[in-house]
């Protein structure tokens, strides 16, 4: 699963590999089975790549590259390593990073549709987000918009918000299902937390003498964009007075000691690349007592999982996009999580909202170009 660490991207770039298993039997470090225009020539694990020549057994049209390395680095090091030419490509989705990249000599700048979005993911397993209308005055309480305003500031596309857990906007079967809690509705969220018992004293809400406060858990290796995007959340919730405090954790621990195992109250980072729309399975069924999936909400139905373990079996897409759609609203539903995420149309990123929060959009891409 091509999966993003704290928003950024982990795999199909040129810089990046992600080596999981070895290749080929036990003891057997030869390299069997290849496909498409290039093969695996070597791999270094003291320098860490992997060369890819021409296959001559290729049968469609031959490559233009003699060869092609992938190089494992850290995400936080391909700006630099691009601008030092170390490498010949990177990802400029980051403001810090475009600003940087756009100004290099010899660079294309270029933007494309890709399935992805970044979410903020409520966990509706522990204290007050146990109780829906705290994870709905949540979903009226953000205001997508600006957050998707704020995080684009300096980049060369404008993200929008969108409203499917499924589909991107200029994807067929798309459908805005977000309803009324994608609404930014502060009043709304006061009136839920008052049916809660989330009671205003000063300037926080308490309930039996104890203060509606949460925690957002973030990365130490989170960008400036995330970092805003925090403190803006803090701030929208702060004026419906819930208290949020932002704590930053090692980055390798964040998924494996946090996020996976469900110890947190808000957490943000990026689904990617679900080209197939049942790989969202794990994500929205339910959890099976610690076993999470990848709901790590632990929220759902199962209604939510009937309709999805269907829509998985058909064929037919548009039978197969109704499906995805009414699980969608199901997800939306009392009982579902709460999200707001961003996404959007060809050649933007962009945004939406759901049992996790999200932004998604378009990557903004950048590359040498060659002489001759």
């Amino acid at each position: 699963m091509a999966e993003d660490v704290d928003g950024r991207p982990r795999l199909h770039h040129l810089a990046l590999v992600h080596d999981r298993h070895p290749v080929g039997r036990p003891r057997d470090r030869k390299i069997r089975v290849t496909g498409a225009a290039f093969r695996i020539s070597s791999y270094d694990k003291t320098a860490q790549t992997i060369t890819a020549v021409p296959d001559p057994n290729w049968w469609g049209t031959k490559p233009k590259l003699d060869s092609i390395v992938f190089r494992a680095l850290d995400y936080t090091a391909w700006t630099d390593a691009y601008l030092n030419k170390e490498i010949d490509y990177a990802s400029a989705i980051l403001p810090e990073d475009y600003k940087r990249l756009a100004k290099a000599a010899g660079t294309d700048i270029r933007t494309g549709a890709r399935w992805g979005e970044v979410h903020i993911t409520l966990n509706g397993a522990r204290g007050p987000f146990k109780d829906v209308r705290v994870r709905q005055a949540i979903q009226h309480a953000i205001d997508r918009k600006a957050v998707a305003t704020a995080f684009g500031k300096d980049l060369p596309v404008q993200l929008k918000t969108y409203g499917s857990h499924f589909f991107m906007p200029n994807q067929a079967g798309y459908q805005d299902n977000s309803g009324k809690y994608g609404t930014y509705d502060t009043a709304a969220a006061g009136k839920l937390l008052d049916e809660a018992g989330w009671k205003l004293k000063g300037d926080t809400r308490a309930k039996d003498g104890k203060q509606l406060a949460l925690t957002y858990t973030l990365s130490a290796g989170s960008t400036s964009a995330q970092e805003d995007q925090a403190e803006l959340i803090q701030a929208q919730l702060a004026a419906v007075g819930i208290k949020i405090s932002i704590k930053k954790v090692p980055s390798n621990d964040y998924f494996s000691k946090y996020v996976t195992i469900g110890d947190f109250d808000l957490v943000s980072f990026r689904w990617v690349d679900q080209v197939f729309r049942s790989e969202a399975y794990p994500i929205y069924r339910q959890a099976a007592g610690k076993n999470l999936y990848e709901n790590y909400g632990s929220v759902g139905s199962p209604e939510i999982d009937a309709l999805l373990k269907k829509a998985g079996e058909i064929t037919d897409p548009t039978e197969q996009a109704k499906l995805y759609n009414q699980a969608d609203t199901k997800i939306r539903a009392p009982w579902a999580t709460p999200s707001r995420s961003i996404s959007g149309p060809r050649s933007s990123p962009s945004a939406r909202t759901s049992p996790t929060t999200a932004r998604a959009g378009s990557p903004t891409t950048t590359s040498r170009r060659s002489a001759g």
